[in-house]
């Protein structure tokens, strides 16, 4: 069995902004699809307003990070 550790983390552009984290675990079979999913998950973006549903951009951008990491249990 295999577990991929999701850590996710977004950090506001703004000077007065703050930062989140979540955690998340998913199971897997075998470390072929776990390593797949991390791969496909892990990253980091920046994000505005503007890239969600065409709405004004009225906030400054802000950065969020991915980690993957895939640990046989």
């Amino acid at each position: 069995m295999w577990t991929l550790i999701l850590i996710t983390t977004i950090v506001s552009g703004a000077a007065t902004g703050g930062v989140a984290a979540s955690t998340a675990f998913l199971d897997f079979a075998d470390e072929a699809k776990c390593r797949a999913a991390a791969d496909a998950l892990a990253g980091t973006h920046q994000l505005t307003s503007g890239q969600i549903a065409n709405h004004p951009n009225i906030s400054p951008p802000a950065t969020y990070r991915i980690v993957a990491q895939c640990v046989a249990r």
